[in-house]
């Protein structure tokens, strides 16, 4: 019996009472939105003036302004005197009055909350409006998929790739803040030339999301990593496939994290998929860059769409003119290869090998549809052998280690010769030394150093080059302190009266450039700018990668910086007679390195006609 009543007992207590009943409903109302509110509120106000008409009707009185002594004339009343409360002041009476003020003060209470709850819909409308969910209607154009820190410099690039042809259209599916992506993207593009950026917010791992961005009318699709793992990547590229039914007429380039998921991609969707994992391709640029000084400043000049870059294109006026012919005749371009029928690519062929009208011609210019060409007499010549790549002893200081560290060392070390040796500084409060998983680089000694002062440490090492590799696990702030620490290795060298060693730094941030000031031997990495560069490469044209993986030669350097005395081109020279002198070697000039007040600027794709005043130190920039 006790449990019986302590379970009725508790039963009892379990039962809501009238007033949670009635809260209980009301929130749910309230929850479905301003409509619903509204209506709430209007029969609120219609129970207020039938209770006023009906007090008016058993009372047998009326309020000042009635025409009519019956029911409805006091229901209009009552309604004029919630609506204005400038209507009561005539009321005579202090029953009236009374009543009157009444139904004045709930009037009042309910404009205040009308007013609340339409400025409260009209926000959350425009809220909705900004966040855009509209479907977009366009043809034609790029669409891009997720977001990350380096989207803005991705949009500057498409932008870039797209201002000298007709104007174009990219579209931008994120879970991201309108206002925030309007402020990245109006940064980052300054010179867009008719390029529209629009933006749509969702999540593109769902079909649903997708269906707004027109995929079935898009040209090519890029879809962004996390950079935390490939699933999201994977999801997006499933996603597209099940909404289109396929990805076989589409062309879409995705940025991954590992090798084995791009291969697994590849295999499922065939040649429509371009995988790329930019981490390393970001690695093999800097290693190629550490092997001659003035190397990194022609790369971002080749992958960067300003000015001049790479093009493949057919020209049927070219047809039957040798590869020699066109190295010394092309006026606003510079040749440097060939991709043949088979779609093999051939960087620096026989010079005396011919046109077909199957071959795409390689070139390094500004406009694809205008190539001038000029025909000379050209003298036959014998293929040369390449330029034998110096490889020099060095004292490589890595200071700090990001994700790619690994892979940096393994491509530096295919130019360095055996006696060379690596240091490895890292700070043991920022990064685990347990985490820095060193290569093997064959005979090349390589140590990894965990000292509280790495740039003290690497100082005392007195190293021939300085790497400095972005901190990733400081995250906020890891360019701020890569920046710091370079200034302080400088002033320790000018403090002991000793030059500083050509520097290398990695930072993550483009905005963080600035900051920095690197001049004549030093190079600039900017590893979201070029990963940027290289999706919006592989979007333009996807054999552009095969190009610059064959100008990245892993052995004997492709392209290389010659000093200009080495060919007695210095002193004012016409540039037509430059590219002939070196042609007459074998090698095809594409631009040049002044050397001038140590700053280093490059000059890719001079016109024949031009011409320039070279150094005995400025180094002509060639592939051969």
């Amino acid at each position: 019996m006790d449990d019986d009543d302590g379970r009725s007992e508790a039963s009892r207590s379990a039962v809501p009472k009238l007033r949670e009943r009635i809260r209980y409903r009301f929130d749910n109302l309230l929850a479905r939105g301003t409509s619903a509110t509204l209506i709430w509120l209007a029969a609120v106000t219609a129970m207020a003036v039938l209770a006023s008409s009906v007090l008016l009707a058993i009372f047998g009185v009326a309020l000042n302004g009635s025409v009519q002594d019956n029911w409805l004339e006091d229901v209009w009343q009552s309604l004029l005197r919630v609506l204005d409360s400038g209507t009561m002041a005539g009321d005579v009476g202090w029953g009236r009055r009374i009543l009157a003020l009444l139904v004045t003060i709930f009037g009042l209470l309910v404009a205040g909350t009308l007013i609340g709850i339409i400025a409260a819909g009209v926000e959350d409308r425009i809220a909705a409006m900004r966040r855009a969910r509209s479907v977009v209607i366009e043809s034609d154009h790029l669409v891009v998929l997720g977001a990350s820190d380096g989207l803005p410099i991705l949009l500057q690039q498409l932008a870039l790739a797209g201002a000298a042809g007709e104007p174009r259209t990219i579209v931008v599916l994120a879970d991201l803040d309108p206002a925030e992506f309007h402020a990245a993207a109006r940064s980052a593009n300054h010179d867009r030339k008719g390029v529209r950026v629009v933006h749509r917010w969702g999540d593109p791992t769902i079909p649903a999301d997708l269906a707004l961005v027109g995929l079935s009318t898009a040209r090519a699709v890029i879809v962004v990593s996390d950079r935390q793992s490939d699933v999201a990547a994977v999801e997006t590229v499933l996603a597209v496939g099940a909404l289109r039914g396929g990805l076989d007429d589409l062309t879409v380039v995705v940025e991954l994290l590992q090798h084995d998921t791009a291969d697994r991609l590849r295999r499922a969707f065939g040649s429509s998929i371009r995988p790329i994992v930019t981490s390393e391709a970001v690695a093999r640029t800097m290693a190629f860059a550490l092997r001659q000084r003035g190397l990194g400043q022609v790369i971002d000049e080749l992958l960067d769409f300003r000015g001049s870059d790479l093009i493949l294109v057919q020209r049927p006026e070219l047809v039957g003119a040798t590869f020699g012919a066109l190295v010394r005749g092309l006026v606003n371009a510079r040749p440097i290869g060939l991709q043949g029928a088979d779609g093999q690519i051939v960087v620096h062929p026989d010079f005396d090998r011919r046109v077909t009208s199957d071959d795409r011609l390689i070139v390094i210019a500004e406009n694809r549809h205008e190539l001038d060409f000029e025909a000379s007499d050209v003298r036959t010549v014998a293929t040369s052998a390449p330029i034998p790549f110096e490889r020099v002893e060095e004292r490589l200081v890595v200071i700090g280690w990001n994700d790619f560290g690994a892979q940096l060392l393994e491509g530096w070390a295919t130019g360095a010769t055996a006696s060379s040796q690596v240091d490895v500084v890292v700070d043991p409060r920022v990064i685990d030394p347990g985490t820095v998983v060193l290569p093997n680089l064959g005979p090349i000694a390589i140590s990894c150093t965990a000292v509280d002062d790495p740039i003290g440490h690497a100082a005392d090492l007195d190293p021939t080059t300085a790497v400095f590799l972005a901190m990733r696990v400081r995250e906020d702030g890891a360019d701020v302190h890569t920046i710091l620490d370079v200034e302080v290795l400088r002033r320790e060298f000018s403090a002991r009266g000793a030059d500083a060693p050509r520097l290398v730094v990695e930072l993550g941030d483009a905005a963080q450039a600035s900051l920095i000031e690197l001049t004549g031997p030093d190079d600039l990495i900017i590893s979201d700018a070029m990963r940027g560069q290289f999706l919006a490469q592989l979007v333009e044209q996807p054999t552009r990668r095969e190009v610059l993986l064959e100008l990245y030669s892993e052995h004997d350097a492709v392209l290389q910086l010659v000093p200009c005395e080495s060919f007695g081109l210095a002193g004012h020279r016409v540039v037509r007679d430059i590219v002939g002198r070196l042609a007459d070697d074998g090698l095809i000039m594409i631009g040049w390195r002044s050397a001038a007040d140590g700053e280093g600027g490059v000059t890719l794709n001079p016109s024949l006609g031009s011409s320039v005043d070279l150094h005995p130190d400025d180094r002509v920039i060639v592939v051969g």
